[in-house]
C-alpha cells in the first residue's frame, strides 16, 4: 500500500470516481422533473417525460456491454465526456437563450437524453469495470472499497449543491459542469492507462511499470 505506484493507482480510481459523478449524472436522474417544469412544461407532463430517462439508461447499459468488449476503455471514457461536455453546454444554452415554450422544452428533454445515453454507455460501465481491473490483488478490495466510497461522497455533493447551485447560479450551473468536464477529460487524457485485452496479472505488472 505504501508503494508509490498503488497510491497513484488509488488516485486515478478517486479521479475516476469524481468524473463520474461530476458529470452531474444523478442531479439529472434526481431532478430532470423540476429542470423541464422550470421551462413551463406541466408537471405532470414533466413527471412523465423523466420516464425516458430510465429507458435510455436501460438501453445505453446494454449498448455499453456490447461497447465496452469492442472498444478501448480510454476511447469509451473520452467519448462519453465529449458527448457529456457538449450536451451540458447545449443545454445551459438552451435554457439562458431560448424563449420559455414547448420547443425550449423538448430541446431541453432531448439534450437531457443524449446526455444520459453517452453517461449510461460510455461512463458508467467503464467506471465499475476499470474499479475491478486498476488495482493490484493483494489490496484490490481496500482499494476499491476507497474509490468507491469516494465517489458515492462526489454523488451525495453533486446531490445536495445542484439545487442550491440552481436557485444561486441559475441555468449558467450547467455551463459550470461543462467546464468541470473538460477537465475530467484532460484527466482521463494524461492518467488513464489502458487495459483491453489484458489480465488482471498483465495489468498489474504494466501498471507497475508504468506508474
Amino acid at each position: 500500500m505504501r508503494q508509490g505506484w498503488v497510491i497513484k493507482l488509488l488516485l486515478i480510481g478517486i479521479g475516476l470516481g469524481f468524473s463520474a459523478q461530476l458529470t452531474g449524472v444523478n442531479a439529472f436522474m434526481y431532478y430532470t422533473p423540476i429542470i423541464l417544469k422550470n421551462t413551463g412544461i406541466g408537471t405532470n407532463a414533466a413527471l412523465t417525460a423523466t420516464i425516458g430517462n430510465g429507458v435510455v439508461s436501460v438501453i445505453a447499459t446494454l449498448l455499453g456491454i456490447w461497447a465496452i468488449g469492442r472498444y478501448g476503455r480510454r476511447h469509451l471514457l473520452m467519448t462519453g465526456l465529449v458527448m457529456v461536455i457538449l450536451m451540458q453546454a447545449a443545454l445551459g444554452c438552451v435554457l439562458q437563450f431560448m424563449p420559455q415554450n414547448l420547443t425550449q422544452s423538448y430541446t431541453a428533454l432531448a439534450c437531457i437524453l443524449v446526455f444520459l445515453l453517452f453517461m449510461q454507455m460510455c461512463i458508467s460501465p467503464v467506471y465499475w469495470l476499470l474499479m475491478s481491473e486498476l488495482f493490484p490483488m493483494q489490496v484490490r478490495g481496500l482499494l476499491t472499497g476507497t474509490a468507491v466510497s469516494m465517489q458515492w461522497l462526489f454523488n451525495a455533493s453533486v446531490a445536495f449543491t445542484f439545487p442550491i447551485a440552481v436557485d444561486t447560479i441559475g441555468n449558467p450551473t450547467f455551463f459550470i459542469f461543462a467546464a468541470i468536464n473538460v477537465g475530467s477529460l484532460i484527466f482521463v487524457f494524461l492518467c488513464l492507462p489502458e487495459t483491453k485485452g489484458k489480465s488482471l496479472e498483465q495489468i498489474e505488472k504494466h501498471l507497475k511499470k508504468e506508474l
